[in-house]
């Protein structure tokens, strides 16, 4: 099955994007090596230990918001190049906007007030909007990429996690200095612990999934005005920064303090997500449900389609050519209803038409098979929601 199971779609602006994002990687790249190199060279050990325990952070929170998508996974290219913004375009970009930023605390408020307020208006602005340009480019590269707020959602996070990694890595070697360079490793580890896994479940994925849920209510083609898309875009993206400010303000104090913000962060979150994911599913399934009067999902498939183990269930226990086709008529029916998702998108009808005809020519191969084990054609499933079946 096809990665997303959509089709993408060709967009006029994607190559300047797409060269606008290489440039800003390599940009952001290069400001954080010219930033840390003295202190890599000097370290080895210890970079390579806070490189490895990142990598294995990187690794696990790669899979859980693309797996916490409903439906179906977002597609990797996408999903990686959100990563790649975060930790390089949006990270580097971020070291010089905040020295900047806090220099300018210092000299008009004071230096008291830059040590002790200063990340709490310095970072949220800064960091958060650099995140969002790497989700709205993506965007301008390819509009099958975000249809819809879910898929804001899991591409901010995804963001964001790339931007929360290089930044644990970046503090692990600050944290070596801050420590007198005494035990190199002690200090990776436990930046590690404290950063990963006590602040790491509401930081910066939280912060930008909330920012990236406005994005995908931005760009996804509704029919909603315009006026009112750009409102609920402008909310999330303040509400995100909100909850920057919230987690980096001092207040309340303590550890006590640290994980109520951590907290408060995760909640909303998950609250923006618990929103998203409903109102996708309930598009989704209303637009199943209308397909079934073309012939293109029937009832018992529409109830199958959005889960994952529902689709596999229908797959298990049939011979590899069967499999094949009932997996790639599962991926046309994923392709028609994810094109159908966005209410106003001109290129739909067309589309949607030849993935119909699609999924009729897949439907007759697939009678024209034995069924394995059954001794007749799989038109006759006897109520199994076979996508072949009659």
């Amino acid at each position: 099955m096809r990665d997303g199971g959509v089709r993408p779609a060709g967009e006029p602006s994607a190559p300047v994007a797409a060269g606008v994002a290489l440039l800003g990687c390599l940009f952001g790249l290069g400001v954080i090596v010219h930033e840390y190199r003295d202190t890599v060279r000097v370290f080895p050990a210890a970079t390579a230990l806070a490189g490895f325990l990142l990598l294995l952070t990187l690794g696990v929170g790669y899979l859980l918001p693309r797996r916490i998508r409903p439906v179906v996974a977002p597609p990797h290219a996408g999903s990686i190049a959100c990563v790649a913004w975060g930790m390089t375009a949006a990270t580097g970009c971020a070291i010089l906007a905040n020295t900047g930023l806090g220099g300018i605390w210092a000299k008009t408020r004071g230096v008291d007030f830059a040590d002790r307020w200063g990340a709490a208006v310095t970072a949220p602005v800064n960091e958060e909007t650099l995140k969002l340009c790497g989700l709205l480019i993506l965007a301008l590269i390819g509009s099958a990429m975000i249809r819809a707020p879910i898929d804001g959602w899991v591409f901010g996070a995804l963001v964001g996690l790339g931007f929360q990694v290089m930044e644990n890595l970046l503090y692990a070697l600050n944290t070596i200095l801050l420590d007198g360079a005494t035990d190199p490793g002690a200090s990776v580890d436990a930046s590690f612990a404290a950063r990963v896994g006590i602040t790491g479940w509401g930081s910066h994925w939280a912060m930008s999934a909330v920012a990236g849920t406005g994005v995908g209510y931005l760009v996804a083609r509704d029919g909603r005005p315009l006026a009112r898309r750009v409102s609920v875009a402008l909310g999330c993206w303040l509400l995100a920064m909100g909850m920057h400010w919230f987690f980096n303000a001092p207040l309340p104090p303590g550890w006590r303090g640290m994980l109520a913000r951590v907290g408060v962060d995760f909640v909303v979150a998950m609250l923006v997500y618990r929103s998203a994911r409903r109102h996708y599913l309930a598009r989704f399934r209303e637009v199943a449900a209308e397909e079934a009067g073309t012939g293109a999902i029937r009832p018992e498939e529409a109830e199958l389609l959005p889960r994952r183990a529902g689709r596999r269930q229908v797959r298990n226990g049939r011979p590899r050519p069967v499999r094949v086709l009932i997996g790639e008529i599962e991926e046309a029916q994923l392709a028609l209803v994810a094109g159908r998702i966005p209410r106003a998108d001109p290129s739909e009808p067309a589309r949607s038409e030849r993935l119909r005809e699609e999924i009729a020519t897949l439907r007759a191969h697939l009678r024209a098979r034995p069924a394995a084990g059954r001794g007749r054609p799989t038109e006759s499933p006897g109520g199994s929601a076979t996508p072949g079946g009659a």
